[in-house]
């Protein structure tokens, strides 16, 4: 015989009662949930043209993030500004790992949207260079060597998962923050060393920046100090080992204006 299913009608709210204390539940339905499954967001810096401010894109409607503007940085996945050029501080973020793909995109005037990520550099040994300066395969897509920093930043509250891309005009930005983690030193029980990159967050905002195909906001990267919360060097500690011990399986990412 089947088992019964039992059935409970909801109060009306002529039978209000009191709420049902949720912290004795014991269960709360997410054991099963890892951060895979919630989606790593990428941090943006939103450009002209982009959905979340041009009335004229097509994806304005759904996309448009009221009192947004350029050169702020946005979470791609819930579509909020985390930092805005009003603020009068910049956004921590903790570098947990680094990471370089070769991302293959269709191009723009042939309908844009991303092929492959290739983990291996042989792929641009098969490009040529194209009249942009752009690494163009036989096929005509486009290789966009990207670095990317893996980290955490602060959202007011907590320090969450998030991925920097950095590819075209801001590669020499992420060479500039490599040399910064580099070149630190800190005085250890057997004198000065390079501390993991995790040790020290960093100061993030954007600046207008040009060249002669046009202008854009960029990185601006400074560093903001030593994690010395015991709770927060254990989660980087964490997420690092996570990404050092497997290659990290970064979502798709937003294909850059520069």
């Amino acid at each position: 015989m089947a088992k019964e299913t039992k059935s409970v009608t909801p109060n009306t709210a002529s039978q209000a009662v009191a709420g049902y204390d949720w912290s004795q539940a014991g269960v709360t339905g997410f054991e099963n949930v890892q951060q895979s499954d919630l989606g790593i967001p990428f941090l943006t810096i939103l450009q002209k043209g982009n959905p979340q401010i041009d009335e004229a894109h097509p994806d304005y409607v759904t996309k448009k993030i009221e009192g947004a503007k350029v050169g702020d940085i946005i979470n791609n996945v819930n579509n909020t500004v985390v930092w805005s050029r009003a603020s009068a501080t910049a956004l921590q973020f903790i570098p947990c790992a680094f990471e370089k793909s070769f991302v293959e995109w269709t191009p723009r005037e042939k309908g844009g949207g991303l092929v492959k990520m290739h983990a291996n550099a042989n792929i641009v040994s098969e490009c040529t260079r194209n009249s942009k300066g752009q690494d163009e395969l036989k096929n005509g897509n486009i290789v966009i060597t990207t670095a990317y920093f893996y980290g955490l930043y602060f959202n007011g509250e907590e320090y969450v998962p998030a991925i920097i891309g950095m590819s075209s005009t801001q590669r020499k930005k992420s060479t500039l923050w490599l040399n910064m983690m580099s070149a630190l030193r800190i005085q250890g029980p057997r004198g000065p060393f390079n501390p993991p990159m995790f040790s020290h967050s960093y100061a993030l905002t954007t600046v207008p920046e040009s060249n002669e195909k046009g202008n854009w906001y960029g990185w601006m990267i400074r560093m903001h100090g030593e994690v010395k919360d015991a709770a927060v060097a254990q989660l980087a500690t964490d997420t690092a080992k996570e990404k050092s011990a497997h290659r990290a399986a970064l979502p798709a990412p937003a294909q850059t204006p520069f």
